[in-house]
């Protein structure tokens, strides 16, 4: 292509992309027309259409230790068996390449035994000598496990040869694809491969034909990185302008930039490694190569954008390696920005990619979906098309290629114009075209929720004559809608595209179960529980009949119908035996699915809540030790494990572990969610906690740092946030209740009615809600608190007999009734709370404050000696107690010793426990506060009583 030639090149590309589009026997009169007065113009769009009709395809691969999936062996024509090279006898042939043929051979000279892999430069490309050369000197100079080692070389007949070490193995994909290896542990190889490549370029050598046939993984799972052949040096410094003569490549993984000639960097490799990742992770390529015309070919590599990867799995014929799910999102971005057609929106380099996926793998945040949106909509607003450099120079780079494969005209086509008109649907949602737009409203004042509802509507309307295209449009939409926290249109929308992908795929196929689940979950997040239940049956015979009963779709279902049995009849039992089915199936087929830690915590939870809080230690250390073995120390999958176990530290009275839990999970919750209910629930547990004991500056400054951010939150109406907004504001009304502040509580806790009251499958935080409203109405004399106390009792004792709110309960309603001065309930109660108190002693308050309402009963009817022997059992029972619990319990328990001390004639010391019980309230409660003013009234009697008569 000549200088003007290239300057011309916007208008000879546009109008070569018109001709290409048309029949050829229209071209002619087209090209004339196109051309107009323009010489120039009108030759290289006859060069073109000239080489686009040549069928050239690549002849050759290079060479690699044992054959190419689906890729018959070319002949060999150098040694034959038993022939001796230097030191080494031909056992048998393995390979053939561009440059090169590889036979495995073995030790001849008696030194040792040694089987080798011994290569040798073929007598027909002696024009490669240098390029030969060069590998061996960059294999001699890089020592990594992950790099195949040189070991010997010399001549043989005039002929350079180099001996390698041998590497026994299967390409990384046949070797994933024959063992069924999951998605951690194709991310493992992956970055195993980056490890090897990135070693490479940290000694200044970039590889330029990364691919599945030159990355081995032996039978003991070593990735093991081949053929050198076209590695270059990088040019640093002033070493010179970057070199640009095309080399032998392999087209379906080489960049851009190797196509047309340019210059090589680091990124080249990570577009190399993005398409093996791609591979890896879909089963396929998002094109293949074969049988298409030399031009066409490269002009769609160099112009079509792959479709999304999880998109791509999900069009698969068969299930793809991995469940289309877990590839949305994090890997589909990092994926995209790895094959981006320019080299400087690609990741500068392969350690950058790694850092990615690591980060991925940790639920960090990644690189790739920073800017990437702009990026997008960059190539979607322009025709951003890099240029097709010479016919005759792109011949050379072929002929001398090594790629063994060709391409499919049809399907390349197709992928292209389906990745267009997705682009423009998705920049359609942002333009005023649709009827339904607003027309009194600038567009930045719509809100992104009537454009995406405008968009959705559009789908079965405009692509009814295209079901994949339909499909793959309401999983955006869907995607769209999680983003905007509308679970009700994102579960309808998963129910459109369940219908659709059934009559696109059938019944069991990957695609509709996940879609299926989709709609399930997102109808138990909108407490839709009847269209829940409606699907998982839908899902329960779908999997029984395709086979899927031991598989992780099933231990999903469980985890599915654990969730919907929460307001069934004997909920707990049904729903642990759920939990359990789920537990049992991830650790027996896929221990590496991430929801198996997912499936632990949730049975710890009930474990929990049933008062089981040794087995949900347990549950819980085990999902520690899961996450931290594929997240690290610092992995932001940690947070709400941490915080969970220290929930369960706090029932087993190990305060200061539980502290530090909740310390160490605020900052990951931050980093994984940024502020949000995460951070929130991990903040307000570790507020709760350290009001409880008595440290009350501490636990107010962070409740109002919690209040604040909860104001300031940006999207208030989310379900999930406003439900998390709810927890944390009931558990500062709460401890306002418990310092003495029940006035300032009660408008609180009366405002989270309404929101509690819309979740009526989760009754729990109901239940929560309505104590704290019985406890904030007692300490105000309210009349409703007795009736709300009993009721709350009584389904406590039927909902979780044996959970701690239960048997807390038990002692509070002893105390109500006692200040009420209904001595004879009250007593009945503390009675039948000490005949448990082997069974509460470690875990609840109520043996203690049965004791100490025994005390003042006793002290009521003038029975002293009683008196003093009830409290010294309440002592017993509080020093005995474990479970955290709130430290004016002890305050309470000094106020009725000071008194029965004094009723004993024992003046001092009642003085004694009133002042130390004046100084602790003081601590920890409000200053006008009824246990304050207790404790004063306690101190003036004890005073009065040291007064002369």
């Amino acid at each position: 292509m000549s200088l003007t030639a290239k300057t011309h090149w916007p208008q000879i590309e546009a109008a070569l992309d018109q001709l290409l589009d048309l029949p050829t026997s229209d071209r002619p009169a087209a090209l004339l027309r196109l051309a107009g007065d323009d010489a120039i113009m009108l030759a290289e769009l006859r060069t073109l259409l000239a080489q686009a009709g040549r069928n050239e395809t690549w002849l050759d691969r290079p060479a690699c230790l044992g054959p190419v999936d689906g890729i018959a062996p070319l002949p060999f024509t150098g040694l034959s068996p038993g022939q001796r090279i230097g030191a080494y006898r031909v056992i048998a042939p393995i390979g053939r390449g561009g440059m090169g043929e590889v036979y495995r051979a073995e030790r001849a000279d008696g030194h040792f035994e040694q089987q080798v892999a011994l290569k040798l430069i073929r007598r027909d490309a002696v024009e490669h000598i240098d390029r030969f050369q060069a590998e061996r000197q960059i294999l001699a100079r890089l020592d990594h496990p992950g790099i195949t080692r040189i070991l010997d070389g010399g001549l043989h007949d005039g002929q350079p040869y180099m001996v390698m070490e041998l590497v026994e193995g299967q390409s990384i994909t046949a070797w994933c694809r024959d063992r069924g290896i999951g998605l951690d542990g194709r991310l493992t190889l992956f970055l195993a491969v980056c490890d090897a490549v990135a070693y490479a370029h940290r000694n200044l050598i970039v590889h330029r034909d990364l691919k599945p046939g030159n990355v081995l993984v032996t039978p003991e799972g070593q990735v093991k990185l081949l053929d050198f052949g076209i590695a270059k040096r990088i040019v640093t410094g002033d070493g010179g302008a970057p070199e640009t003569l095309l080399a032998p490549l392999t087209p379906g993984y080489a960049a851009p930039e190797q196509l047309l000639g340019g210059p090589v960097s680091t990124a080249t490799d990570a577009y190399a490694l993005g398409m093996l990742l791609y591979e890896l992770l879909a089963g396929a390529r998002p094109w293949t190569l074969e049988g298409m015309p030399l031009a066409l070919a490269v002009r769609a590599a160099l112009q079509e954008v792959p479709p999304p990867l999880s998109q791509f799995a999900a069009r698969a014929d068969g299930p793809p390696p991995v469940p289309v799910r877990k590839l949305v999102g994090d890997l589909d971005a990092i994926v995209a920005k790895a094959l981006r057609k320019e080299p400087a929106q690609r990741y500068g380099t392969v350690d950058a990619l790694a850092r990615d996926v690591e980060r991925m793998r940790d639920g960090l945040p990644v690189s790739a979906r920073s800017g990437s949106r702009r990026y997008i909509l960059g190539r979607f607003m322009k025709r951003h098309r890099l240029p097709l450099m010479a016919a005759g120079l792109l011949a050379l780079a072929v002929l001398g290629g090594l790629g063994g494969v060709t391409w499919q005209y049809s399907r390349a086509q197709k992928a292209v114009a389906r990745a267009e008109t997705i682009k423009a649907f998705v920049v359609s949602l942002f333009g005023a075209t649709d009827a339904g737009f607003p027309t009194d409203r600038r567009r930045r004042d719509v809100p992104a929720e009537k454009l995406v509802d405008l968009g959705a509507r559009r789908v079965a309307r405009e692509f009814a004559q295209d079901p994949g295209l339909a499909l793959e449009l309401y999983g955006i939409t869907r995607q769209l809608y999680q983003s905007l926290d509308d679970a009700e249109s994102a579960t309808r929308i998963a129910a459109q595209r369940t219908d659709l992908g059934r009559k696109l795929y059938g019944n069991d196929h990957p695609v509709v179960i996940d879609s299926l689940f989709d709609e399930a979950w997102g109808a138990i997040t909108a407490y839709d529980m009847g269209k829940a239940r409606q699907v998982m049956a839908t899902l329960d015979t779908m999997l029984r009949t395709s086979g899927r009963d031991e598989t992780a779709y099933r231990a999903q279902w469980w985890m599915a119908q654990a969730a919907l049995l929460k307001s069934g009849p004997d909920s707990q039992s049904a729903r642990r035996q759920a939990l359990d089915h789920a537990v049992a199936l991830y650790e027996r087929r896929a221990p590496d699915d991430p929801d198996y830690i997912r499936a632990l915590q949730n049975a710890a939870i009930l474990r929990m809540q049933t008062g089981d809080y040794a087995v949900a230690a347990g549950l819980y250390q085990k999902a520690l030790d899961h996450r931290l073995a594929t997240d690290g120390a610092d992995g932001v999958g940690l947070a709400p494990i941490l915080v969970n176990q220290a929930i369960v530290f706090e029932r087993l009275g190990r305060t200061g572990e539980a502290l530090r839990n909740y310390e160490r999970a605020g900052p990951l919750a931050l980093a994984a969610g940024g502020v949000g209910p995460s951070y929130w629930f991990a903040l307000a547990q570790r507020a709760k906690l350290l009001h409880k004991l008595g440290r009350r500056a501490e636990a107010l400054a962070l409740y109002e740092t919690l209040l604040a951010q909860i104001r300031d939150n940006p999207t208030p109406d989310s379900p999930h946030i406003r439900t998390t907004a709810a927890q944390v504001q009931l558990l500062y009304a709460n401890s306002l209740t418990a310092e003495g502040r029940a006035a300032d509580a009660l408008p609180i806790l009366e405002r989270l009615r309404p929101i509690f009251e819309s979740q009526p499958d989760d009754p729990r935080d109901m239940r929560r809600l309505r104590l704290a409203l019985a406890l904030a109405s007692a300490q105000l004399g309210r009349d409703d608190a007795r009736v709300l106390l009993s009721q709350l009792l009584a389904e406590n004792m039927a909902k979780e007999p044996n959970g701690q709110d239960t048997q807390d309960l038990r002692g509070q309603w002893g105390w109500y009734l006692l200040s009420q001065g209904n001595a004879e309930d009250a007593a009945r109660v503390f009675d039948d709370a000490i005949r448990d108190e082997a069974q509460l002693r470690l875990t609840s308050i109520t043996p203690t404050l049965a004791w100490t309402g025994r005390a003042r009963l006793m002290l009521g009817q003038g029975k002293v000696t009683e008196a003093k022997a009830d409290i010294e059992r309440a002592q017993a029972a509080y020093d005995g107690l474990r479970a955290a619990h709130d430290v004016r319990i002890h305050t309470r328990l000094l106020l009725t010793r000071s008194a029965v001390r004094l009723a004993a004639g024992d003046r001092a010391g009642a003085a004694q426990n009133a002042a130390a019980a004046l100084a602790d309230a003081q601590r920890t409660d409000a200053p006008d506060s009824p246990l304050i003013r207790q404790a004063q009234d306690a101190m003036a009697a004890a005073g009065r009583e040291n007064q002369p008569h």
